[in-house]
């Protein structure tokens, strides 16, 4: 095989694809990581707090993105930035990994609202905005679909 065809070679998970085409993050052209460090267009946050219902201070709230920036991203059409993106990647990964947990995604954003005793009391959703904080919630996720609950 040449190094072109590896490159181009993408397998895919029909589910999980969808999920995230659905969203504006993924495409045919564009994987999730790229994504991501080119920036997310506005169209993936609208997507995505009108799945989840937030509003623009609460997703601030658990992003720690300033609304300021929001309102300027949204009226310029201007990216999100790397950064951002990247807190807003956690967000839609700990919607799909509660989904799968629970097969149900209504349940799952239901879920991720709610204060969870292995958590310490906090909401999955309130520990998206740093990766240390997202790995517990992962990790959590994996106990818990694994049946292992020490």
């Amino acid at each position: 095989m040449t190094s072109t065809t590896l490159k181009s070679f993408k397998p895919k998970s029909a589910d999980q694809s969808d999920f995230w085409y659905a969203l504006g993050i993924e495409d045919d052209k564009t994987p999730r990581g790229e994504a991501v460090r080119q920036g997310f267009p506005t169209a993936v946050y609208r997507k995505l707090t009108e799945k989840t219902g937030m509003s623009q201070s609460e997703f601030h709230d658990v992003t720690l993105i300033p609304v300021s920036t929001i309102k300027r991203r949204l009226s310029k059409q201007e990216r999100f930035s790397t950064q951002e993106s990247d807190v807003m990647y956690r967000l839609v990964t700990l919607i799909e990994l509660a989904t799968d947990l629970f097969g149900d995604e209504q349940r799952a954003l239901e879920w991720i609202r709610e204060t969870v005793y292995g958590l310490n009391g906090k909401r999955p959703l309130d520990m998206i905005s740093t990766t240390a904080d997202f790995e517990t919630v992962k990790d959590l996720i994996g106990r818990v679909k694994h049946g292992v609950f020490s």
